[in-house]
This record gives C-alpha cells, structure tokens and sequence, in this order.
C-alpha cells in the first residue's frame, strides 16, 4: 500500500506531502489545477523516463518521494540487489536534475531503472486513458487474458525456445549458399591456404632478410672497413693492442707501490683483454662477409614473396598467418557444411517440437482462463449499468509461432440485445470503452498481487447510472485493495473512503500545486463545487451534504 507521497519542484509543486490511506480515495480539482503533475511524479517512481522539464522553474533538481509497505512478493527482489527491508517498508526516492540526470533509489540504495521497474511493477498499477485506448488494438488484449491466466512462466519457457529456433534457422541459412558460389569459395580457399603454406613463413623472418640484403649489398665496403679496424687493433705493426699492452707491462712493475697505480694498472689490463675480443669479433665478422650475388638474389626474392602476401593477407607475418588460420577453418566448414546443416537440422525439428509442446500448453491454458475470463467480464458489465451486454475472449490458434504462441487473441463484444459479437474498436461510447476495462481491471485485480490501483479519469464520458456503478465497483475493489481516483464524478466523490483537493495557488509571479486531505464541511465544498460546475451554492450543498450521508450508511 501507498502510504506517503511527497514531491518537491516538480513542475508548478514547490512542495508537497500528504498520507494516504485504504480503501478508495478521490483527487479533485479544477481543470490545470496540476493533477497530471501528479501522475508524472507517481510514474517517476515507477520508473518512466523522466523529462527533464519536469523541473521546476528556478530549481537545480526535482526530487519524488513514495513510501509503501513491504508486500511479500517484492522481498525477493529486494534480496536479490541487496536491498534491505527490515522496518517493512519500501522508500522509493527518484531525483532529476536541471541537465537531466536521473538516481532512483530504494530505502537509500541507488538501483538502475530497470530493478526499479520490476519492484514499482509489484506495488503499483496505474490505468489512465491511453489504457482504455489500447483495447481498440486487438494485439494487446492477449496480454490481458495472460495476466489472469498467470501464464508468465509458461511464455518465457515458450520464448526461450522460440530464440533458440530462430538461431538455429540463422545458422542453416548461413551454410546452405549456392552450390556454385559452394565451389567458387573452396577454389578460392584451397589456393589461398596452398599459397601462404608454401611461403613457410616465420615470425621476423622480414627482418632478418632486409639485415641480410644490406650486408650482401655493401660486402665489399663492409670487409674493406673491417680488415683496416682489425689492423689498427690487432694485426697491424702499430696496432693499439700491442701500445696498450706495452703500457701494461710498464704499470706492471709499480702496480703494488701505490694504490692509485694498482688501479691504473687493472684498468688497462681490463681495456687491452676487451680490445683483444674486439678484435676477435671483428676478425669472424669479417671473415664472415662475403659478396655472393647468388645468395643476395635469394633474399631479394624471398623479400618480393613476403611483400606480395602482405599486400594480399595483412600487414605483418602474423597478420597473413592469422589469415591462414581462418581460412583453413573456413575451408573445413563449407566442406563440412553438408553433415553439420543436418546435425542443425535435425536439431530444429526437435526445438521445433519442443516449441509446440509449449505452445499448446499455451493455448490449452488461454481457452479454460478464457472462459472463465468472459464470465467474470460479463457480469463486472452488468454490475457497470451494461446489464444486456455479451463479452467474448475469441482466441484463434494456428501453426505459426508468434511471440507470445500461437493463438491470435481478440476480445469481443454486443452492448444490445439481437447485435452481433464485434470487435471493441466498434464501440462508438468512450463511457462503454471506460467500463470494459473497468470491468477487466476489477477481475484482474482478484489475480494480481499488487496492492495499489490508481485510476487516471476511468470516468470520461460516464455521467448518471453509469457513474453511479462505476463508483460502486470502485468500491468494491476498494476492499481488498487500496484504490486513488482522479475523477470529474460526483457519484464516484461522494462514495469515497478519502477525498484529497488539488489546488493551483499564485504567490507574487510563481504558481504552485497543493493537495490537501479534507474532511466534514471542505468536503462537502469541494463535492458542491463538482456538482454545479465550479458555483458553490446552497442548492448544491444541500445535495452534496445527502450524498455523502447516503453513502456513508
């Protein structure tokens, strides 16, 4: 149950708080008075996406607040983000700010939209005009008759596997290509795996190869620059290693006189043995190099292939070997293709069996709830002041698989005796459309577990005995649930457990919403006031003041 709603600068509300109770409550006012404000703040708390002009003029952020009790069927949920309930009481905070960024909490814990969804969905249900429109769309009312069937499980079963046929259908269409194109690509594959594998390619092998071709290239430069450094290191008659060795002797007689000179001396000899390795390397390196225009040719050849398969396969050795990979697996699937689109389909026509199962589970479920449905429908009718009207769940089931199964739903109805059953679009009275789904919320409401019912104008275009038994369904509902109405009606004023007043107010240039509970004599003006249209006059107290000693009895 709703117990306390509190709003803060959104739109014309500066701020607002008030307690609601069981039972049925009505929000009165004058037209722009702000009761659509009022609605937008409670869809803020379930989870709408909210605008942000919504913010009132002059503020940084719009805050909603709502408090509910704890109902059994969201403790789960609640458990499942983390989400304590202790006190038995759920706190839903929803804030906008000014740049349109929104934070939803729930007893203090910022929760994303869609967990907000789910438990607002478990304690709130808000039926405003556009819903009585959406009986005029014949694809909606299967949803109706799932709600009182209770079919959830059954249809995410169904839609399970409706996602696992149509995947498996993706993937056999993706095998079964032309048999031509079939060929044309394993032509394409086998001389591209047969190009890269004779290549042998290794990683770096580029790298090495161009190192290869410059010294192939400047060999003779190369061995002319290497024997003149091993002569002045080594082999030369003036060679450095043997001055620095002859330095070496010579430090060799005093290294132990001094401790500078022991230094000196071991610093030399480290010089002369890493000039003689010098010596060494360039000596192999040199022996090393020789012009072979045979062997450079090679290389060079061997660069011009790598280079043609990059243009062709990627950018680098890996890339083309990377490429190699998946066109060998490529290759394997087309020529498995034949055996594996089998396993596939013979894999759909089990999904596809298993899907009838669940749709005709489906359907079995939809024509015993139907029936039951139609019954409960027809009578809410009567009760509503529509005692000769007929109402049928007409359900045809097909072949097809559609999202929801395999039946087509489509509520019909004859509001006179002797007329044909037709289609909801065919019913002329907006008040008649208001009382269908008065009568399918009032039945649905015995099936559901949501406590709180909130009705957007249920009465447009209902006016004498038709209001007066809406007001009296309403308060039926009213006894097991906790029911707010936004009404034009004095039958439906009247009968009400709680009446609230809502009021636009200007201060200086700023306009501001309130909604205030009445009680006695502000009652009794505010439902004057509906009656006669806006003029508060004796006459009209005086029927106001009856009404509400009627109902009270």
């Amino acid at each position: 149950m709703l117990n306390h709603l509190s709003i803060k600068n959104v739109a014309v509300i500066d701020r607002l708080g008030v307690d609601f109770h069981s039972g049925v409550s009505v929000l009165t006012g004058e037209t722009g008075a702000g009761k659509s404000i009022i609605i937008d703040s409670i869809n803020m708390i379930l989870g709408d996406r909210a605008n942000k002009g919504l913010v009132r003029y002059g503020s940084d952020k719009a805050v909603v607040q709502a408090v509910f009790d704890a109902d059994e069927s969201v403790i789960p949920i609640l458990e499942e983000n983390d989400i304590d309930a202790d006190d038995g009481q759920i706190v839903i905070t929803r804030q906008l700010t000014g740049e349109g960024k929104s934070v939803a909490r729930i007893n203090g814990m910022v929760v994303t939209l869609n967990v907000l969804r789910d438990i607002a969905d478990k304690l709130i249900n808000i039926h405003g005009q556009h819903d009585s429109q959406a009986l005029l769309t014949p694809a909606k009312h299967i949803s109706f008759l799932d709600a009182y069937a209770v079919n959830d499980e059954y249809i995410r079963k169904y839609r399970e596997c409706l996602k696992r046929k149509r995947e498996t259908e993706k993937k056999i269409q993706s095998l079964e290509m032309d048999e031509q194109e079939k060929m044309r690509r394993i032509d394409l594959l086998e001389y591209q795996v047969d190009e890269i594998s004779k290549a042998e390619l290794e990683k770096g092998e580029d790298e090495e190869l161009k190192e290869q071709r410059e010294i192939y290239a400047n060999a003779e430069q190369i061995t002319g620059a290497v024997a003149e450094a091993y002569m002045n290191i080594y082999g030369g008659d003036e060679a450095a290693y043997d001055s620095i060795s002859a330095a070496v002797d010579a430090l060799a007689a005093v290294n132990g006189v001094n401790p500078k000179l022991k230094s000196m001396y071991e610093a030399l000899s480290g010089v002369m043995y890493s000039l003689e390795d010098v010596a060494h390397e360039v000596k192999e390196f040199g022996d090393s190099v020789e012009f072979d225009e045979q062997a450079l040719n090679d290389v060079e050849e061997r660069l011009d292939l790598i280079s043609k398969l990059k243009r062709k396969y990627g950018a680098e050795i890996e890339d083309i070997l990377k490429y190699l990979e998946t066109a060998r697996k490529d290759l394997e699937d087309i020529k498995l293709s034949d055996e594996r689109t089998n396993e596939l389909k013979e894999e759909l026509c089990s999904i596809v069996s298993e899907l009838q199962g669940y749709g005709k589970e489906l359907s079995k479920r939809r024509a015993k709830y139907a029936e039951v449905l139609e019954k409960g429908i027809e009578q809410s009718l009567h009760e509503l002041n529509m005692e000769r009207s007929q109402f049928k769940v007409n359900i045809e089931t097909s072949d097809e698989f559609y999202e929801n199964g395999m039946d087509r739903v489509e509520f019909l109805i004859s509001t006179n005796p002797g007329e044909p059953l037709k289609p909801l679009v065919k019913i002329a009275s907006g008040g008649e459309l208001s009382r269908v789904m008065l009568a399918i919320k009032s039945i649905l409401a015995d099936s559901d577990n949501v406590d709180t019912l909130i009705f957007d104008e249920i009465d447009t275009g209902v006016s004498g005995r038709a209001a007066m038994s809406i007001a009296k369904k309403l308060s039926e509902i009213g006894r097991g649930k906790q029911v707010i109405c936004i009404t034009h009606l004095p039958q439906l004023t009247a009968a009400a457990d709680n009446h609230y007043l809502i009021q636009k107010n200007t201060e200086g240039e700023m306009a501001s919403t309130t909604l205030t509970e009445l009680d006695g004599e502000q009652r009794e003006i505010e439902l004057a006031r509906i009656i006669d249209g806006g003029e508060v006059t004796e006459l009209a107290l005086s029927h106001a003041r009856e009404m509400l000693a009627k109902n009270a009895e």
